[in-house]
């Protein structure tokens, strides 16, 4: 197998490292740098490329480069493949596989970490104690998990997990997902999505960008939810209405917002900024709210996710090699 690996990051090293060694007879090379039209030079004489960025490849030039130097594989070492063009693939001849599986439970676990923070109000109290202000007061007496009502739209893999470490703290869960699948009965009760908004107290989110779901939270949703409503995005940025969450929150339409990912995010996450005064003011105004906590699209980030990335990966390219079948082949 030859191919070549695009924004290896550090942590991800150790693994292709360890892939070298169990495949000895493979040729792999990488680069820390995204796939763009500027490498997809670097791709000849390969057979696969395997790619994890939020950088798009949208270029009609980059497939054909892609092709013209022989590539049949782009493996996509995330969930989300919105940044690939899936009609320019098929019409090089390029296999698009994705990991969709390399660990739920760290997104969920993520996303109800998240959403605890908020709901025992520790983002009012860390606030008040580094003014020196130790004091209880009533406006921030929290509830109990199992007290409130969880709604997850999207009842994927991830969803799912995220439906049932919910249901085994004790709260009552309640999901929306155009495909019913009867083994969640047991954890939660199947909703319409109008219902979800209107009765959850918490609302999780774990569902792939389309064209058509962009901005599917904006004024309308939070003017629906509940006054002390929290809603947690793990999936993608633009499936919130920025401006529209930012409004809800200052003027206490909804309770608070838990987010892994945001809108525009490439423009700030996984980059180190000097000058703190130059970051988008969205961001800036997000963050120094009380009742919002972020992460810088770091679900995922555990060592058993990143490892099953890499090799969920590889293998797929090595399938597809051998005249089988890409077990997370996306069409």
């Amino acid at each position: 197998m030859k191919a070549y690996v695009f924004s290896l990051s550090p942590v991800e090293e150790r693994f292709f490292l360890e892939w070298e060694d169990q495949h000895a007879d493979d040729e792999i090379k990488y680069t820390t740098s995204p796939l763009t039209d500027d490498t997809v030079d670097l791709t000849k004489g390969f057979d696969a490329v395997s790619v994890q960025q939020m950088e798009q490849i949208k270029d009609e030039k980059i497939y054909k480069a892609l092709a013209d130097n022989g590539i049949k594989h782009l493996a996509i070492r995330q969930v989300g493949v919105d940044i690939v063009d899936l009609k320019l693939a098929k019409k090089y001849g390029i296999v698009v596989s994705n990991v969709p599986a390399y660990s739920p439970r760290a997104i969920a676990e993520n996303g109800l970490t998240g959403a605890m923070y908020l709901l025992r109000k520790w983002g009012y109290y860390h606030r008040k104690m580094r003014r020196g202000d130790f004091t209880r007061p009533v406006e921030l007496m929290s509830d109990e998990i199992f007290n409130q009502t969880v709604g997850i739209v999207g009842l994927g893999r991830i969803g799912s997990a995220a439906a049932e470490l919910y249901h085994a703290l004790g709260a009552r869960v309640i999901g929306y997902d155009p495909v019913y699948n009867a083994s969640l009965e047991p954890f939660l009760d199947f909703v319409d999505l109008e219902t979800l908004i209107k009765t959850a107290d918490i609302i999780q989110l774990h569902i792939p960008l389309t064209k058509d779901n962009v901005g599917m939270f904006s004024a309308n949703e939070f003017a629906e939810m509940k006054d002390d409503a929290i809603i947690v995005n793990e999936s993608r940025g633009e499936l919130i209405d920025t401006k529209a969450l930012i409004v809800a929150l200052k003027y206490h339409e909804i309770g608070g917002a838990a987010l892994d990912v945001l809108e525009g995010e490439s423009k700030i996450f996984g980059r180190k900024f000097e000058d703190v005064g130059s970051l988008p003011e969205d961001y800036t105004e997000l963050i120094n709210m009380p009742n919002v906590v972020m992460s810088p699209h770091s679900a995922y980030y555990t060592k058993m996710a990143v490892k099953n990335m890499f090799f969920q990966s590889m293998t797929d390219i090595q399938r597809t090699l051998d005249g089988q079948a890409a077990i997370f082949q996306v069409k």
